[in-house]
């Protein structure tokens, strides 16, 4: 670790670990929900942030609006993110966000309808040809945010996946300096690491994948609990606009 380094860093992770706490009504009456909903996010830009001293983001507020909306106190815990999976599977908390649908989170958690949508790109380093085939998986390097759906899926589907990059700004900054060839990243997401690392949005080539609905995975655990709620929080989810 580079000298000077460490307090810096415990500062930015005892931010990232602050809770959130909505307002309790005093009147609200808790017919599906419990007395306190714990949720747990990453800090993840541009959907949810720590930021001002406050969490904010284009799914998280949009999922504030819904538990607004249902009168339901909560708590959301923002750390890493295959510690906030974990939390979930093993009851520590009942919901993570925002996450798209995967075999193995369907096995202990269930999706609610969507907060927000993914559009995933392949963004090439520079002099690689921008072109994905049965060859070319094999022979260039690729990554994605360790952890994530994305990496996972990367090697489950044969791609030469090479680093474990914690974050967007970590595989920008392989990309950039050709330690990767491809990268596999969310188009919002990948766009505010240019814009903070003062890069066009054209730096790197890119491809369309696909497009994916993200939501909240709330815990089977909780809703066998709480019967009604992920239907209530779905339908509060579509009178939020964003």
């Amino acid at each position: 670790m580079t000298p000077g380094r460490t307090p810096k860093l415990m500062y930015l992770l005892t931010c990232l670990l602050l809770t959130t706490l909505s307002p309790a009504p005093a009147l609200a009456q808790q017919a599906v929900g419990p007395a306190r909903l714990m949720l747990t996010t990453q800090d993840w830009p541009p959907y949810q942030v720590y930021q001002n001293g406050e969490m904010q983001g284009l799914a998280l507020n949009k999922i504030k609006c819904a538990l607004g909306k249902l009168s339901q106190p909560y708590q959301i815990t923002m750390t890493d993110w295959s510690e906030a999976q974990l939390r979930v599977h093993s009851g520590a908390q009942h919901g993570f966000f925002v996450a798209t649908q995967t075999q193995e989170r369907d096995e202990y958690a269930t999706l609610s309808t969507p907060v927000a949508q993914q559009t995933l790109q392949w963004y090439f380093g520079p002099g690689v040809e921008p072109k994905i085939t049965e060859l070319s998986k094999v022979n260039l390097k690729f990554s994605a945010k360790f952890g994530s759906s994305k990496w996972f899926w990367l090697k489950r589907n044969g791609y030469n996946v090479v680093k474990q990059p914690r974050d967007a700004k970590v595989l920008l900054t392989l990309l950039k300096q050709r330690e990767i060839d491809v990268a596999l990243e969310d188009e919002l997401v990948f766009r505010a690491e240019l814009n903070s690392a003062a890069l066009p949005v054209d730096y790197f080539t890119h491809q369309l994948l696909e497009t994916k609905p993200m939501g909240v995975y709330f815990s089977k655990r909780f809703l066998s609990q709480y019967s009604g709620f992920l239907k209530s929080f779905n339908s509060a989810v579509t009178q939020c606009k964003g």
